[in-house]
This record gives C-alpha cells, structure tokens and sequence, in this order.
C-alpha cells in the first residue's frame, strides 16, 4: 500500500495498492485479450463511447476538482479547467474517432493501391504527478479512439484522480458488453512503471515526464522495437521588447513562472528583457511577486499553492539556496504561510534571481519550482542566442508590439511551440511536443493519429499475371 499524502498538510489522503509485478502481468494478459475486441469494434461506435464517457466526466467535474486540489495542492480555479480539458479531450477524439482514414495511390501500372491506419494493440502511458487527471485522459481518448487498449501507470504521488477516470471508462465500456482491459490504470512506483515499458507486450510508450527518466523510457522501448512519444521537460524562456505593453508582460511572466507553483513543464523561466527597459520592468514583476499570495489553495484569494512533493519542494528550496550562495542576487520573492495547521505543508516561496552565472543549475536544470532567472538583452540577435542557450525545446514566450517581429522569431525559435504576447495556453486542438531534451513526437490535434496507429500499405492488381523474372509468356 501507499499513502497518498496532501501537500498542503502533510496528512494522508488515502492508501492505494501497488500493482506489482505479478498485477501487471494480468493487467498486459487482460489487456492483450480486449484488444482484438476493442478494435473491431467501429470506428463510429467507439467515438460514441467516448462522447458518453466525456459527458459523466462533466457531471462528476467539481468532485474531481476537488480531488485534484487536494491531492496536487494547485488551484481551484487549475483544477476546474484541468476537468473541463479531461472531458473536452475525450469529446474531441470522440469526434475524431471515425476520421482516421487512408489514402488511395496512383501509382504506375496496373494496380489499385491504397494505405490503412492500424492501431498499434497494447500502449502503455506513463504520466507525471503535476496535471495527474488530465494527462490520464490525454493518454487514454486517442489511445481508445483509434482503436488500441491502453494501461496507464500513474505518478505514486498523484494516482486518485486517474483511478477515478478508470472507474468512469470502465463504467461506460462494461454498460456497452465490452470485455475488462480496454482501459486500465496501474498505481505503483519506478519499478512498475519500468516494468511496463520494457515488456514486449507494450507496443506503444507515450511518456510524460524528466528528461533523464525520459532518456531511459526511450531506450527501454527501443530495445523490443516499440515506438515512443517522449514529452520531456523545458527550461522555456520569455523574450520582452521595448515595444511590448509591459505590463501584460509582467503578467504574463508571472503566470509562466508561479502558476501551478512553478510544476509546469512549459514554465517561462528565463527571462529576457531588452536592455532600455529592463529597470523598469524589473520593477513590474517586483511588485507582482513580492504581493503573490502563497497559502491553501482551498481558501479564497490564494494565488499559489504548494509544491506536489516533499522531495520536489526540498529540491526547489535547495537549489534556490544555492543559487544565493553562489552569488546570484535575490530581487524579489513571495511569503510563505506560516499558520501552524499548514506547517506540514511543501511550501515554496516563489523567487526571481538576476546575476545568475551561465553555468548555475539555476539556468541549466528544469527546476520545477517557481525560480525565475531575468537578465537583459540588446537585440533581437542577442533574444534568440540566448534562447537558444539550453539543451531543451519545449516553449517559448514574445512580448512585443510589432506584429511582424513576434512571426519572425517564431520562425527562428527552435521549439515545439510559441506564445506571442500571452502565455501558458494549451488546447487539444493543437500538436504539443518539444526538440532536443524536451523530446520527440506530438501528441494533440491531428498529429495525434500518427501517434497511435501505424500505415499499412495495401497493393491490388487489376490484371492477371506477376511481372518479374516468372512473368508468364
């Protein structure tokens, strides 16, 4: 059993068993049987189900909200709209489910050639502790729409919310005569979580998570020739222009560093601001953070909850310590609470540094705490060359007033994507991935088909007869 622990107190939510290895052999065995049944299953047909299942996620939305703020410590407000995603992500591969089509060829000859999508059977998703429901259901929609079965292995920190989604699946797929295995969420640690990617009988890895686990997640499929789709972390940065409206920068800024207390893979981190208005705009984001309301979440007006994790929280106090030992200067930071009943609480006050040395952790490592780092820049050359000063690729932000500047660095920018003059919004509609060590492939939108289904080329001969060396006549 593991607890499952509240990061605003410390106290147990709940005990939940490990899978272990010997539940994950019959999850893979039951999961192998419900495929060949799930994909028969028409295209139509499935999209129907996921409709239904993205209907009874809305009727229970405020509960799992609920669960979610407790168990991750984030928002309401985050958690709301997390739920609302979950159930527009299933609704919109729903809708998609019967679109996955093929294509007919004219190739030379005669011939009648054309190309399938084929579900790959069996995928494995392995999600983090920080969006625990949602990412649960952005594994499960496309896998389950284009035709495969699916197990997801939680984070042990975070796994109730995504045991609740396997309840209302599974609820909906049963209510239908289908067989136990479609969808299944497996609780349990690293082992478990390597186990499931390793085993031949996964034959599909889409991994949310560090750049380090990622590595291995990747190599692990590799080794019995499973693709994978790795979205791996980001240290993003945030490029502000003398032309932008400063202050919806600061805003912007804010929202890309301490939103969900700094555990956002997509957090704007760096910041890069041109050097005429630098000073001032030192000062808007001072005056944004150092007035940031660090507490409960469940109480109104919070704006910052706690880190997820013990470990996290230690890891994020550790390096903003080191960081000020080293010499980088701390220009503005939050308060944390200090009410007794929150002391056992993963409290982390968000903090901006200037003066960071180039080779610092905090500069060089995904923090995933709210840790700022700003400094300035001369022109658009110097933004990009320092945007481009990281190993990861996974977002970046540009605030200015010149249309055409904000499409030119766009085009420049090596990442899976680009916020011009907002921040930290996401949709289903719209591919989601990184380069570099923020990864490889694209989950979202329509990329999403070529994730989870496979061509197969299918040729036709239209006339009787071989060519080749066994041609007849």
């Amino acid at each position: 059993m593991t607890a499952v622990l509240s990061p605003i107190t410390g106290e147990t939510i709940q005990e939940v068993p490990d899978t272990g290895l010997n539940g994950l052999d019959a999850a893979l065995r039951a999961a192998e049987a419900a495929a060949p049944v799930w994909r028969r299953v028409p295209a139509g047909e499935r999209g129907g189900l996921l409709v239904e299942i993205g209907r009874r996620m809305r009727a229970r939305a405020e509960e799992i909200a609920h669960l979610e703020t407790l168990n991750t410590g984030k928002l309401p407000a985050d958690t709301r709209r997390e739920a609302d995603r979950a159930a527009a992500c299933f609704e919109y591969y729903g809708g998609y489910a019967d679109k996955a089509v093929g294509t007919v060829i004219p190739v030379a000859g005669p011939f009648h050639t054309y190309t399938v999508r084929e579900p790959y059977g069996v995928v494995a998703g392995v999600i983090p502790w920080n969006v625990p429901y949602f990412f649960a259901a952005k594994k499960i929609a496309p896998a389950l729409a284009f035709g495969n079965v699916v197990l997801v292995k939680p984070a042990e920190e975070t796994p109730l919310t995504a045991l609740l989604l396997q309840e209302i699946v599974t609820g909906v797929l049963a209510e239908a005569g289908l067989p136990d295995g479609i969808a299944q969420v497996i609780p349990g640690g690293g082992d478990l979580g390597r186990a499931l990617v390793a085993d031949p009988r996964t034959k599909l890895v889409v991994f949310t998570g560090s750049d380090r686990t990622g590595a291995a997640v990747g190599a692990a499929a590799a080794a019995h020739y499973a693709p994978a789709a790795l979205e791996l972390g980001g240290k993003s940065p945030q490029l502000v222009f003398a032309d932008a409206d400063l202050d919806a920068a600061a805003d912007g800024v804010v929202e890309g560093f301490a939103g969900s207390c700094g555990q956002m893979c997509i957090a704007g981190s760096r910041l890069y601001v041109q050097r005429e208005v630098y000073p001032e705009f030192l000062e808007l984001l001072t005056t944004r953070v150092e007035g940031l309301r660090v507490g409960d979440p469940r109480v109104a007006g919070t704006q910052v909850g706690p880190q997820v994790t013990g470990p996290q929280a230690d890891k994020t106090r550790g390096l903003i310590a080191g960081g000020a030992a080293a010499g980088a200067t701390v220009v503005a930071r939050a308060a944390v609470p200090d009410e007794p009943t929150l002391a056992g609480g993963n409290w982390v006050a968000p903090t901006v540094f200037t003066g960071v040395a180039d080779d610092s952790p905090l500069l060089t490592e995904e923090i995933f705490g709210p840790v700022l780092c700003a400094a300035s820049f001369a022109d658009e050359d110097e933004a990009v060359a320092l945007a481009h000063d990281t190993r990861f690729g996974l977002g970046a932000g540009i605030w200015t007033g010149d249309p055409g500047r904000g499409h030119r660095l766009a085009a420049e920018l090596r990442v899976g994507t680009v916020w011009i003059n907002t921040y930290r919004i996401l949709s289903d509609l719209v591919p989601f991935g990184g380069v570099g060590a923020s990864g490889y492939g694209r989950e979202g939108g329509t990329d999403a088909v070529n994730l989870y289904t496979w061509t197969k080329s299918v040729w036709t001969s239209t006339t009787p007869g071989v060519p080749g060396v066994y041609r007849k006549g």
